[in-house]
């Protein structure tokens, strides 16, 4: 059971990877996806240093934690009226999430990926932010 939650986990974390949409050059032919997301991160960490992966690396991947944000936002709903019927389910859902990604953000990917402090405030926000003007509409 281990092994399908970690490779859930890590599906969705190099999600953003498997869609980079711009193309670069890797071993003389032009490559998309996941390859070439590698080469700009490899570019961008040999530019900024370790942890950092520049403006443009960022937003792209930020995009796709706003977009994440939503749609667990979406599921949760669906999910507490379907299945639980009440809107404490819903708000339940929202908080364990909001402690899973404050886990996530501060401890796990700054001891796995080397994730700086700040960048962990960001990502936090652009998950959380969402979720918080949900809750207290």
């Amino acid at each position: 059971m281990r092994w399908l939650i970690v490779n859930l986990y890590v599906f969705f974390v190099t999600f953003p990877d498997r869609f980079y949409p711009f193309a670069c050059k890797a071993n003389g032919q032009w490559v998309r996806g996941r390859r070439s997301y590698e080469r700009a991160v490899a570019r961008a960490l040999k530019k900024h240093g370790v942890g950092r992966i520049g403006y443009k690396l960022t937003l792209y991947r930020e995009v796709f934690h706003f977009v994440g944000s939503i749609l667990f936002i979406v599921g949760a709903t669906v999910i507490s009226q379907n299945f639980f019927g009440s809107d404490a389910a819903l708000y339940f859902l929202l908080y364990a999430a909001i402690v899973a990604l404050t886990f996530q953000e501060f401890y796990l990917h700054p001891k796995q990926y080397s994730q700086h402090f700040r960048k962990g405030i960001l990502d936090w926000f652009v998950w959380v932010v969402p979720m918080l003007i949900y809750i207290f509409r």
